[in-house]
């Protein structure tokens, strides 16, 4: 009788390959979606500082506006200002002067002559494309 030893030997390497290929799948399956996460993170942080940019953009504007409106509080009375505000905002003239309005000619039209699309632009917006669709079925 001959013993077959290849019967025995295989069957705890196919039960520990199993076991390796099963954790290898976890282990990539895991990676995968932290990078993913990584990702979204990155863009929900990049979208917040545009948000922060305008809101300080925004500040700067009100106080500007501020401080405008403050110097004219502080300047109502003032005589020449006021003569100044007429002159400049309400088109006021004082005896003897004449309004001179220059017109500009009208602007040349420029013809693009017919250019052939640039192949990176489009590769890159289609990437994006297939890119901004895998993201929404996450």
């Amino acid at each position: 009788m001959v013993a077959n030893f290849l019967k025995k030997g295989n069957r705890g390497f196919f039960k520990n390959q199993l076991l390796f290929r099963t954790v290898g799948i976890i282990f990539i399956i895991i990676i995968a979606m932290l990078v993913i996460f990584d990702f979204r993170i990155y863009q929900k942080k990049k979208e917040l500082a545009s948000q922060i940019a305008s809101y300080q953009k925004q500040i700067e504007d009100i106080k500007k506006s501020s401080q405008t409106l403050k110097d004219e509080i502080a300047n109502q009375n003032n005589k020449d200002y006021l003569e100044k505000l007429a002159y400049e905002q309400l088109g006021r003239q004082k005896p003897g002067e004449k309004e001179i309005i220059f017109i500009a000619p009208p602007a040349k039209v420029q013809v693009n002559s017919a250019q052939p699309d640039n192949f990176w632009d489009n590769f890159t917006s289609w990437i994006g494309g297939g890119w901004q669709w895998i993201k929404s079925k996450f």
